[in-house]
């Protein structure tokens, strides 16, 4: 989206690059086509929250790359507020131009706090599926047999991340299982189930038939270090659903052998 503000300024060099900010001179005024208000900024933030954006001050005289207070600022209006041009720039990268109040350029200068972006994080981050195993194997089992289901997915898991330029980890554990047996019961364990003979988790099936299962998992007792630091509680949890596998129950006639 491209907003449109009428500033007193220089004309662009010939060569100014259309994916910027640019000038269009006219007889009356001078034009400047910006990427970004402090709405749509404040958007591009939040979709980013692992970015780093800062905003420097844009100058009649030129702009040094850095944060600067102008004394003689580029101005702009919208939407009746009058503001100053602004330089964007993701992670070091420049990505535009903004028109801004001070207020709203300094809400970019100042990011939210690294806990509020680890919160964000963490649902989006790749939490593993469990890998459903089912006994007897080969995908079959009969009516009225103990059919025996369980994963290896116990275990703490670690993911490092870079947020705001800082390396985080961020940890889980399963903590709850939801096993879908396919013909129409659930049931939900915080045991991860066990291989035969245990028969941590197992279900009885009642009538042949052709079913799909698959064990969800929910994470939890989360935490993250910033930097190598103390860990610190993420009230938060996240279910990831499992793949499906097929089973199919087969029923078992007796028959009578002579020997």
């Amino acid at each position: 989206m491209a907003l449109t503000f009428l500033v007193v300024g220089p004309p662009a060099p010939a060569n100014a690059d259309a994916g910027e900010c640019y000038e269009i001179v006219n007889i009356y005024s001078v034009t400047v086509v910006c990427e970004y208000d402090g709405v749509t900024l404040q958007a591009a933030q939040q979709a980013t929250p692992d970015a780093k954006w800062l905003v420097y001050q844009l100058c009649k005289d030129g702009t040094s790359g850095g944060v600067e207070a102008c004394s003689n600022p580029r101005a702009c209006t919208i939407a009746g507020r009058i503001g100053t041009l602004y330089a964007v720039f993701r992670d070091g990268v420049r990505m535009g131009t903004a028109c801004l109040t001070a207020g709203e350029a300094g809400e970019v200068d100042d990011p939210p706090p690294i806990r509020v972006l680890v919160l964000r994080a963490f649902e989006n981050l790749d939490w593993s599926e469990s890998i459903l195993v089912v006994q007897p194997p080969g995908g079959r089992t009969l009516v009225n047999l103990d059919t025996n289901f369980y994963t290896d997915n116990s275990d703490f898991t670690v993911i490092p991340v870079t947020l705001v330029q800082s390396e985080v980890r961020i940890q889980a554990e399963p903590i709850s299982y939801t096993w879908h047996f396919g013909d129409g019961v659930s049931e939900t364990t915080t045991s991860p189930g066990a291989p035969y003979p245990d028969l941590d988790v197992a279900h009885v099936y009642e009538t042949a038939d052709a079913v799909v299962v698959r064990v969800d998992t929910t994470y939890g007792n989360a935490s993250f270090s910033v930097g190598g630091g103390a860990w610190e509680a993420i009230p938060s949890t996240i279910t990831i659903p499992g793949a499906e596998s097929d089973l199919d129950i087969l029923e078992a006639k007796p028959q009578l052998v002579i020997r």
